[in-house]
């Protein structure tokens, strides 16, 4: 690992600058399957005490991310293929759940609201627009499904690729761009089974692209060793 001072951001805690730092450690490959976490080191890197290292290894460990063994420590959870396809199949599962909650309580206002968030996502291009757009939607649809128990979850769910996950992975803004389109279209008919379909469709392509940046990654990784 490397020693390079890595500090929280505005507004953010010790204990999830620590758990930014190792989701990106484990994503980057290198920290690996198995591996023990090497809290020190990490508490090092972050200017910290152990104290808020614990307290992001319970978040880490109740998002999948690490494992805690009594008396030996924190063991990483590594990124392969099946775990991309499963926490993006989540991801689906979840939001398809807020659309036909969303439908169920839908007054033409909502309609209009969740409308407007909807055309500034087509309207976007860059990806930090792109990323603040696509958030506005989502986020009207969980506060629009009325459920904290979602809203629970899906503050608990990290994201798996760190940083905008639409300026890193490749085609990730047409995936997006055109998924939120066809749950546009079911949201208009008030269709909860089709808003549910497209969703779970464009997790599944999120993933496979993940999946073969990853690829492509060990592969140029590889090359250079």
């Amino acid at each position: 690992m490397k020693s390079t001072r890595h500090t929280p951001r505005d507004g953010e805690s010790s204990a999830e600058a620590i758990a930014r730092y190792v989701r990106k450690l484990v994503f980057d490959g290198t920290l690996t399957d198995g591996q023990r976490l090497p809290q020190d080191e990490i508490a090092d890197t972050i200017g910290v005490s152990r104290i808020p290292v614990r307290e992001a290894i319970i978040a880490l460990e109740r998002e999948g991310w690490v494992t805690v063994v009594p008396h030996r420590g924190a063991f990483v959870n590594g990124l392969d293929d099946q775990a991309v396809m499963d926490r993006f199949t989540l991801y689906g599962r979840f939001y398809g759940f807020a659309c036909r909650r969303a439908i169920e309580r839908m007054t033409p206002d909502a309609l209009e609201s969740v409308r407007v968030c909807a055309v500034k996502v087509q309207k976007s291009s860059n990806p930090v627009a792109f990323e603040r757009a696509n958030s506005d939607f989502l986020g009207a649809l969980v506060r629009l499904a009325g459920s904290s128990r979602l809203r629970a979850v899906l503050r608990s769910t990290a994201q798996i690729v760190p940083g905008n996950f639409f300026a890193i992975v490749p085609g990730s803004i047409e995936v997006q761009r055109d998924g939120i389109a066809e749950i546009q279209r079911a949201l208009e008919v008030g269709d909860a089974t089709r808003a549910e379909l497209a969703f779970a469709a464009t997790e599944r392509q999120h993933a496979k692209n993940v999946v073969a940046m990853m690829a492509e990654r060990q592969t140029v990784a590889s090359a250079i060793n």
